[in-house]
């Protein structure tokens, strides 16, 4: 206790006294009074009960101290970094971006005032986005829900007045978008690659076919906009009320609802080929929470067109069977032991589709996001890799099904530091060759080109 304040020491007698305020020695004046030997017995043990109260109050005192300078010296130093990176890195950003100095305080995790600054730097923008075109897809996008509010409202007065909604939603259809309804929607004898949708709007565009009978037409269900080349757009609503949900700011009437769900539908009017993905809400949601709308749409948008994740997002099976090999090989390599019992398929891909944003504390996913922007896309399966060999042990003891519940939502102790150095311990070559060189030489199903290469 020597090491303690004064206030703090009274903090500990404060604590104590209430902890043992209900532990009386005496014997109520309305009961008979003790013979001496049982009260001489009783203040031994009353004696041990305050003692063993102390050493409690004391350690619980000690611990929290322990905490509040941690996050002194934690504090500190991310003030040091960030003075480092404000003076000496970002304004000779294209001289030190690689220098070892920069990459090992890159390594370290970025200071949260400087982080979006130097995410922006590092995702670059490859596809030329400008402020002006983020501006238009999201005008785009409001009008596009608009028309599909009034389409919503005119189908209400059909029902009202008696008409047959449905009847007259397949004739405008019909007569208006047959084509586009022909190349989105593929009858049930058609199949994507892999059999996978080819975004979340489709999977309820399939399911109308079968359910049209008990839910009339897909046009009058209020969650879904008419079949066009921007169709997923009133679904992203949908996920984001899964979107970060202990921070409740990104639901309805929270103050980063519209910002995340205008970024969002703008990225669909601008990539319809792709259209709105699950997942992609939180990859969003981490950019907006560092960086204003305009820049995290830009950012969003050039990271989704990195391999991996365009590979993801976009369904193109056999880069991702080669990754898939790849990973699985360098799992066997490194933690042969959980090889065998863990399948990817139970963690990875919800792992890759949100960059890890949903299943860790968002402090350890953003420092996990700090390296990944640095080292390129090859560093989300390090990860993947890192908390396997860090959680190894809980792991092995665990059956299937509380294997997929813990690694689809991680503890929310997740240390970096452990975590980081888990990832350093894995070995991401095999037999000499490099991650993206083990991707390029799986062999695929139904393969393309052998030759192919994917650079990460």
């Amino acid at each position: 206790m020597s090491h303690m304040s004064t206030a703090s020491k009274k903090s500990v007698d404060k604590s104590l006294d209430l902890s043992v305020n209900n532990i009386h020695v005496y014997r109520p004046s309305n009961l008979p009074a003790k013979c001496s030997e049982e009260a001489h017995r009783h203040r031994q043990e009353h004696e041990r009960m305050v003692a063993a109260a102390r050493r409690r109050v004391e350690r619980e005192a000690a611990a929290r101290l322990a905490r509040h300078n941690e996050a002194l010296r934690h504090e500190e130093r991310l003030a040091k970094h960030a003075r480092e990176w404000t003076r000496n890195i970002l304004p000779k950003w294209s001289t030190m971006k690689s220098a070892k100095s920069t990459l090992d305080l890159w390594w370290s995790g970025l200071p949260p005032s400087i982080r979006g600054k130097v995410w922006q730097l590092a995702i670059e923008n490859k596809l030329h986005i400008t402020l002006d075109m983020y501006h238009d897809h999201v005008a785009k996008a409001k009008q596009k829900l608009h028309e599909a509010q009034l389409r919503r409202k005119r189908l209400k007065v059909h029902a009202r007045n008696g008409h047959d909604a449905c009847t007259d939603c397949v004739k405008a259809d019909d007569a208006k978008s047959s084509d586009d309804n022909t190349r989105l929607s593929p009858t049930d004898g058609e199949k994507r690659p892999n059999g996978m949708p080819r975004n979340f709007s489709e999977q309820n565009l399939k399911t109308h076919s079968m359910e049209a009978a008990a839910k009339c037409c897909w046009k009058s269900n209020p969650n879904l906009l008419e079949c066009g080349d921007e169709y997923g757009m009133e679904l992203i609503q949908l996920d984001i009320a899964r979107t970060f949900p202990n921070l409740c700011i990104f639901q309805v009437g929270g103050p980063y609802f519209n910002v995340l769900h205008e970024l969002l539908a703008a990225y669909v009017c601008y990539r319809p080929d792709i259209g709105y993905v699950q997942g992609m809400s939180f990859i969003a949601a981490v950019l907006i929470l560092n960086m204003e709308a305009p820049q995290a749409f830009i950012c969003f948008a050039n990271l989704l067109d990195g391999p991996v994740l365009r590979a993801a997002f976009t369904r193109d099976g056999a880069t991702m069977q080669r990754l898939w090999n790849a990973y699985s090989a360098l799992l066997q390599h490194n933690l042969p032991a959980l090889a065998g019992r863990l399948a990817p398929e139970l963690y990875l891909l919800e792992w890759l589709y949100t960059a890890f944003a949903k299943a860790m504390p968002l402090d350890a996913a953003c420092h996990v996001w700090d390296v990944f922007l640095r080292d390129g896309d090859t560093f989300l399966f390090n990860t993947a890799l890192g908390i396997l060999h860090l959680y190894q042990d809980e792991l092995k003891d665990m059956d299937f099904i509380s294997a997929a519940q813990f690694l689809t939502k991680l503890p929310e102790d997740l240390s970096s530091e452990a975590l980081f150095r888990s990832i350093s311990s894995i070995n991401m070559t095999l037999d000499g060759m490099s991650f993206e060189e083990l991707v390029s030489c799986c062999q695929v199903e139904n393969s393309l080109d052998d030759d192919v290469t994917i650079r990460l």
